[in-house]
């Protein structure tokens, strides 16, 4: 593990940073957060334009119907380069350029005078979808399959990494309260061992009863075990602690701050503007299963397909004249036709529209419960969160008066108007106010905590 400076002061944003930096799983729902933000537009490349380009030699020596005009081989080399792109509205088109040389060996040059030839062309082609992909539906479903799951992954994660820096802060504020309890404990074991005393002397010199003694050792008895079990949360607090910034020692060497009235006075439940970063997850995968639905209906759709492509041509012996003539209209070709094509088993069809309706409904009422479970949770930990400030303020109180009740008694004391033994139980409910103090701020900053996940935050 890592060595520590001896009573280093350690603050709560000092300990979450090294929670940042020596927690490998942490670091790994930073990194798959920062990976996210760079992929949040990949699924864009879907429509937007591609380059593309194509190299083929082409060879072909079968034995032919008229050697004489069509050879005994035929070479050709092809090229093109162009690009394409399908629309978020079903419209697809390609735009390149082709050339071509063509090659007829063993053929008749008298009948067949232009046996080597260039074919130049631009070609545009288009192709727009009108039922199966109706006007870019199912182009549409991708993208929100895509982009939804891509955010909900970003949201869990985010949520994921808040969740493990409130795990965090909630071990730093254990840790802290732990060592003031065994502090307590330990002042209260002392006071326990002087009030036996105190009855063992009393009951020697015959001016105590042995049954007040045998009190005091069962105070005492209990005084240990209550400040053994304190010693033993500090060590298991100090072991989380450590875990979460990647330590492997068992004790924690630098100082935490000591819980006061202020580290509490002044909290205020953080505020609830957006959804909670799991609930926003749940509701891009709500949208990720009506997208998938809308797919599945999409596959059993007919296809309709209106289609079409214009090309202008250059075709001659020569290389350069072959492209001059390609950027001409004097010889275009043209094409415009219907693609069409449907299932034939029909009541499938429907069933399976039917099975893809119930998935978005399910979807839906998934997040609706989750966005009803988040508010209910949100409500009540304000509540709560308020309920124990109000306890806290209580516990302030009833601190306060037993400290001034203990001065009050020392005071008597010096004056022989009371008694240590009395003294003693003072001290004990002195000791017993600070610890329910104690407890209660836990509770506060525990709840306060929590009440930070629902904080706005962005993957």
């Amino acid at each position: 593990g890592e060595t520590r400076g001896v009573s280093a002061s350690l603050t709560l944003e000092s300990y979450l940073e090294q929670v940042q930096k020596g927690n490998e799983g942490v670091r790994a729902l930073m990194a798959s957060s920062e990976a996210l933000k760079n992929r949040k537009d990949e699924a864009r490349l879907l429509v937007r334009p591609n380059f593309f380009g194509n190299v083929s030699f082409y060879s072909d020596a079968k034995p032919t119907a008229a050697p004489q005009f069509q050879g005994n081989r035929t070479l050709v080399d092809s090229y093109n380069f162009g690009f394409s792109q399908q629309t978020p509205f079903g419209l697809s088109g390609k735009l390149y350029y082709q050339w071509t040389y063509t090659r007829i060996e063993g053929a008749n040059p008298l009948l067949l005078p232009l046996a080597n030839f260039y074919e130049a062309k631009p070609v545009l082609e288009v192709s727009q979808s009108i039922l199966k992909n109706g006007f870019g539906s199912e182009t549409r479903s991708q993208l929100q399959v895509a982009e939804s799951g891509t955010l909900a992954q970003g949201y869990a994660d985010t949520f994921k990494l808040k969740g493990s820096l409130a795990e965090a802060e909630g071990t730093f504020w254990r840790l802290a309260i732990a060592r003031q309890m065994v502090q307590v404990q330990k002042e209260s074991l002392e006071r326990a061992q002087r009030l036996k005393d105190w009855n063992r002397r009393r009951a020697q010199s015959g001016l105590g009863d042995r049954s007040d003694l045998l009190q005091s050792e069962a105070n005492l008895q209990v005084r240990t075990l209550e400040y053994q079990t304190a010693v033993n949360e500090e060590r298991s607090a100090s072991v989380s602690f450590n875990s979460l910034r990647g330590v492997s020692e068992e004790k924690v060497a630098e100082t935490l701050p000591v819980l006061n009235k202020s580290t509490t006075e002044k909290l205020t439940p953080p505020s609830k503007k957006t959804m909670r970063l799991d609930v926003r997850a749940a509701q891009e995968l709500a949208k990720v299963a009506e997208a998938n639905a809308a797919l599945g209906k999409e596959r059993n759709t007919p296809t309709l397909d209106v289609f079409g492509s214009l090309a202008t041509n250059g075709r001659t012996d020569q290389w350069g004249q072959s492209i001059s003539d390609s950027f001409t209209t004097r010889f275009p070709t043209f094409t415009v036709g219907l693609k069409f094509q449907t299932a034939l088993d029909v009541g499938q069809v429907i069933d399976s529209r039917r099975a893809y309706q119930a998935e978005i409904k399910s979807a839906e009422l998934n997040y609706r419960r989750k966005a009803f479970e988040e508010e209910r949770d949100y409500q009540d930990l304000l509540k709560r969160f308020q309920e124990a400030k109000q306890r806290l303020h209580l516990c302030f109180d009833i601190e306060d008066v037993q400290e001034k009740k203990l001065a009050r008694e020392k005071e008597r004391l010096k004056v022989g108007r009371s008694v240590t033994y009395q003294v003693i139980l003072f001290e004990q409910d002195f000791a017993s106010a600070e610890l329910l103090r104690l407890k209660t701020q836990g509770e506060v900053l525990a709840l306060h905590s929590q009440l930070k996940l629902f904080e706005d935050s962005t993957p």
